[in-house]
């Protein structure tokens, strides 16, 4: 039974949409607007050469090709020419700067968690190419990706479990790997790409060769290499910060066939491999000692995704999806001191599919799309080669869902979602008692396109997270004096969202070409059963993972873009508080506010980029446990040049982190961020 709404939700409801229908009264809705659709006599004008891109489209809201603009979500991607401007080295690199979104554990890249809306671990889905990364052990994170093969990363903020499965309390994290139709030209057959970039803050060097192709009419194939290799980097103190080294080798092998002019099969296969010396606790700012010892790790993760699409337009009832897929991420620790080995690894193998079928309803669209997915995670922990409870113990979870989701046209203007998802899962380990369960998680939204440029909508959603193998398992010696206690009583954690938005989207609204897109938000998020890891603290004799009865997370998020083809410009922010009900605490890992600015010019004519970025955070001081944490600013600067006129294939990109050399913490960390970077990479395509 969904509760009863809070009556300032209610009444924000009852505004916007008595807004909606006084500006409809006026002004007729018409549908979304396609670039270079005349909808008034300013769209009428011819349009810039320099108009830029059609919308991006969502892959995390529904199985439906969707504008991301045009759903009814908090959705942000993260584009190729985002990606180029920022020279990422590590996701914190990638997400900053977003709305509701932080990422934590310090600058160690393999150590990264992000957090969605307060939300972080388990409770956040994520996706590289389809395939779920499940790995989460405390204090050692769970992306090991290499951002040169990046073509997007998307973020979905809010639950997720009716299309996600399991764990999307937060959101979705989805990656987007390139393939070879990303970098052939028109015409081109065959063809190769070389890049290395250097980073002065930790005298970072990075490395990549792509080869791609068209062996016939019907393939593709692209094979990738990467090698990244850093220093310790310095803070903006100018101390350097130790044990920050990095060195990875990433190798990506991905191909497509096309069957026929409908369907489509693809191959991906993934390799990553990190080798450094860090703290066994690199996610804490505390100095090495008998309990955080320096330790030898290889990190390494192994992907491998089938994918089969079939989509003819002809044909209205099929348009399938099926992806089979299989991950390996092993962590394998060697202490410096004494030798002692700690490994730790994790399997997943899955199948996901999804029919969409399509219906005229007397004139209107209606949309069904069915689905399942079926995975099973299986983890073994081992010191010296013998099991370890405590570490990471040995277990198995087996989870399957199908799910219906529904879209309905009902006018041009307003449009209804509604679907339900059922799941089950299954958890066992060596000696202790296992556990079954099930949920069922529906949603619901409706938008109404009050205006061309103005869509205000409302959703409900639920989502549900089984409990982690290493939550409900571990047992055994924590730290002296304190012992982890097995808790297989545990139960699910149920979210319940409402969000209530709006969307605005304007083309030609200043000049021919421009485009101007925002959403804004605010939701709040119902948890019951909220898992939270208790007593570990010195002195305390267990530590336990425990049901919280309720807990309660709500914000506020805005995020903007306006883009002529010439100038651009980006204004983003998020207000999130979180509160244990029972206790009237503060929840972990809920992020301080922040506000977020962008902007730059292009010189068309001469290919050249100038631009920068500040990112303002106040000081974070609703925390659990601990001091409060300085607020800070930063501010980088980016230029690119597209040379291609000077030496055909060549790209420079160059930019300046953190100009300022601030000294600083991200979210609640321990660990001090890198000060002024110097970033410059050039690629040459063939």
């Amino acid at each position: 039974m969904v509760r009863t709404i809070s009556a300032r939700l209610l009444l924000a409801t009852v505004s916007t949409l008595a807004l909606g229908v006084a500006a409809h009264a006026d002004e007729p809705a018409s549908a979304p607007a396609i670039r270079g659709e005349n909808v008034s006599e300013v769209e009428k004008q011819p349009v810039a050469e320099t108009a830029i891109a059609l919308d991006a489209i969502t892959i995390t809201a529904n199985k439906l090709e969707t504008a991301a603009i045009d759903a009814p979500a908090s959705i942000s991607i993260v584009d190729e020419e985002e990606l180029a401007r920022r020279q990422p080295s590590d996701l914190s690199d990638i997400l900053r700067g977003m709305p509701g979104v932080e990422v934590n554990g310090g600058p160690r890249s393999t150590v990264q968690e992000p957090i969605i809306r307060g939300l972080t671990g388990d409770r956040v889905v994520v996706r590289v190419d389809g395939a779920r990364a499940n790995m989460s052990v405390g204090h050692k994170g769970r992306f090991f990706f290499d951002p040169e093969v990046l073509k997007s990363v998307e973020v979905y903020r809010g639950a997720a479990s009716t299309m996600q499965g399991t764990g999307a309390l937060g959101g979705v994290i989805a990656l987007t790997t390139k393939d070879a139709n990303d970098l052939l030209d028109p015409g081109q057959n065959i063809g190769a790409r070389v890049k290395v970039g250097y980073a002065t803050v930790d005298h970072g060097l990075t490395t990549n060769g792509m080869v791609y192709g068209r062996p016939t009419d019907n393939t593709d194939m692209l094979v990738s290499v990467t090698r990244e290799s850093t220093g310790n980097f310095e803070s903006g103190d100018g101390d350097k910060q130790p044990y920050t080294d990095d060195d990875y080798i990433n190798g990506l092998l991905k191909g497509g066939v096309d069957i026929n002019d409908a369907s489509r099969v693809t191959l991906t296969l993934q390799r990553y491999t990190d080798d450094h010396l860090l703290p066994s606790a690199p996610d804490s700012g505390a100095a090495l000692s008998n309990s955080n010892y320096l330790v030898s790790r290889e990190s390494e993760e192994l992907s491998l995704v089938l994918g089969y699409t079939y989509h003819d337009t002809a044909n209205d009832w099929v348009d399938a999806k099926v992806n089979t897929y299989g991950m390996r991420t092993d962590l394998d620790e060697k202490r410096v001191s004494d030798g002692r080995h700690d490994e730790r690894t994790l399997d997943t193998i899955g199948l996901d599919g999804s029919n969409t079928s399509r219906f005229d309803l007397a004139g209107r669209d209606l949309a069904v799309t069915v689905g399942g997915e079926l995975y099973q995670d299986s983890q073994e922990g081992r010191r010296n080669g013998a099991k370890v409870s405590n570490l990471f113990p040995d277990a198995d979870m087996v989870i399957y869902g199908v799910y219906v989701d529904n879209n309905l046209a009902v006018t041009d203007a307003f449009d209804v979602t509604a679907g339900v998802r059922f799941d089950s899962y299954d958890l066992s380990a060596d000696g202790q008692r296992s556990r079954e369960d099930s949920a069922i998680s529906p949603r619901f939204s409706a938008s109404y396109r009050v205006t061309s440029w103005m869509q205000p909508y409302v959703s409900y959603a639920e989502a549900f997270r089984a409990p982690a193998m290493t939550e409900m398992y571990a047992n055994g010696y924590h730290f002296p004096g304190n012992n982890f206690v097995a808790n297989p009583d545990l139960e699910a954690e149920k979210a319940k969202t409402w969000e209530f938005g709006t969307n605005f989207k304007s083309d030609n609204l200043l000049s021919a070409g421009d485009a101007l897109r925002a959403k804004v938000a605010y939701f709040q998020n119902d948890i019951s059963d909220y898992i939270e890891q208790q007593g570990a603290v010195a002195g305390s004799s267990e530590t336990k993972s425990v049901n919280v009865p309720k807990a309660e997370i709500e914000g506020f998020e805005a995020e903007l873009t306006y883009d002529t083809g010439v100038v651009f410009a980006g204004l983003a922010g998020s207000r999130i508080r979180g509160e244990n009900k029972q206790t009237g605490g503060n929840l972990a890992d809920i992020p301080a506010d922040k506000i977020s600015l962008s902007g730059g010019y292009r010189f068309v004519d001469a290919g050249v980029e100038l631009g920068g970025r500040a990112n303002m955070v106040d000081r974070l001081t609703r925390i659990s446990s601990g001091d409060e944490v300085p607020g800070y600013a930063t501010f980088d600067l980016f230029a690119s040049w597209d040379a291609s006129e000077t030496l055909p294939g060549l790209m420079v990109n160059a930019g300046i982190d953190n100009i300022l050399d601030r000294d600083y913490q991200a979210a609640d960390n321990g660990l001090y961020e890198p000060g002024r970077n110097v970033k410059i990479s050039a690629s040459m395509k063939f």
